[in-house]
């Protein structure tokens, strides 16, 4: 047969054991699910969703990366599964400025860290990363979308009391928050418009 039938999914949906999900997605999402199946890992439902998600955040292709989160989400998954894939959720979410939806992730994977922590830290290698997007992303917002410095100076103080960043690094960030607000401030006054 040259053609697939509508209703048959691609052999990587089926092996991931996704074949009823696949079907019940809209023609839009079956066309932008088959883009990324190339990559896909087929190991699993959370490492196809994982993957897929992934890739669609590379291709900047935001919205759908959201949405295979969301779904892969609606799986059953251990803690560590849905902390990653939250991960990649929060920057999707900036991605379509979806800025409460992005701390609310946040504040889902800060509840959920100290729980997986440990395996988290091995692994890396036994080291925390540099980039954890429900640390940095979430200053990221609070500063650069809402300009909420004293709620980012309690959050940094938070971290440290978690574990996710040491007292040097503590001290330093809350030293370039405080430069920045000054900058910021400074040019709040040389673009003032004075009015007569």
């Amino acid at each position: 047969m040259l053609f697939k039938k509508a209703s048959e999914a691609p052999s990587e949906i089926s092996e991931a054991g996704l074949d009823g999900w696949y079907g019940a997605l809209s023609e839009q999402d079956r066309t932008r699910t088959n883009r990324y199946l190339k990559d896909a890992d087929v190991s699993s439902r959370y490492g196809f969703m994982s993957s897929v998600a992934d890739s669609a955040l590379r291709d900047e292709n935001y919205a759908f990366a959201a949405f295979i989160c969301e779904q892969g989400l609606q799986n059953e998954i251990t803690d560590m599964q849905r902390f990653l894939i939250t991960e990649t959720m929060i920057e999707a979410y900036i991605g379509v400025k979806r800025y409460d939806d992005a701390k609310a992730c946040c504040e889902s994977n800060l509840s959920l860290y100290p729980k997986i922590s440990a395996e988290f830290i091995s692994m890396n290698n036994g080291k925390l990363p540099e980039r954890i997007c429900c640390r940095n992303r979430y200053i990221d917002v609070l500063v650069g979308i809402e300009s909420g410095y004293d709620e980012a100076f309690r959050l940094l103080d938070r971290f440290f009391e978690m574990g996710m960043i040491s007292a040097e690094e503590l001290a330093l960030r809350t030293q370039s928050l405080k430069i920045h607000r000054l900058q910021r401030s400074f040019d709040g006054i040389y673009t003032y418009d004075y009015v007569k």
